[in-house]
């Protein structure tokens, strides 16, 4: 019977550490190294400048999927350094986002587009040379973007970054885990989805 409980209690206690070494670990920060294609949210565009200058800046996301997905408590964090890290927004509670459609976070120092569902909080305009990320509410990289190699934030190669105040941003066209591949520097359209499907 003594046996029988000391086996019993080293049982319950290797089972208890197992739950809190999971725990722990789910808790920890997820490297952007290991995000997979999201099918759900994506980063669609993205402009570090435009026609009203170098802070005529905003990051679109878009709803990918086929059904209405909840964008509350997500997050948007860039990286203008390799060791710098910020966060520009928080999607409000109660945000849903319909298949398909978009959502336009803005600089509120000089956005010039027609359309804008949030501006970032705090002065931080976004550099040409940057990394921008959208986390779910519990902190997971859902998508992320980078115009230089050794961000945080880069998916296997970098996009090549806006360089002139022209109407232009780094526009998603396919989704492929690879930046450079997926964006494009094309005509910014704040408000309007981007050609990049599901599919």
């Amino acid at each position: 019977m003594r046996r029988s409980l000391a086996a019993l209690v080293a049982a319950g206690i290797a089972a208890l550490s197992l739950v809190t070494g999971a725990a722990t670990a789910s808790a920890a920060p997820q490297s952007t190294a290991s995000v997979q294609k999201s099918f759900t949210f994506v980063i669609d565009q993205v402009a570090t400048r435009g026609p009203n200058g170098p802070a005529d800046q905003y990051i679109q996301i878009k709803n990918l999927s086929q059904v209405p997905q909840d964008l509350s408590n997500f997050k948007v964090n860039v990286a203008p350094s390799p060791s710098q890290i910020f966060e520009v927004a928080t999607i409000p509670q109660g945000t849903i986002l319909q298949p398909g459609r978009v959502y336009v976070i803005a600089n509120p120092q000089g956005y010039s587009g027609p359309v804008v569902d949030q501006y970032f909080t705090g002065v931080l305009p976004l550099t040409d040379k940057v990394g921008v990320a959208l986390l779910s509410p519990s902190n997971i990289t859902v998508d992320s973007l980078a115009t230089i190699s050794n961000s945080p934030f880069v998916m296997k190669a970098p996009a090549t970054p806006l360089t002139t105040d022209q109407p232009l941003a780094l526009v998603r066209f396919t989704n492929t885990d690879n930046n450079a591949v997926d964006f494009h520097i094309a005509p910014r359209t704040p408000g309007l989805p981007g050609p990049v499907t599901i599919f």
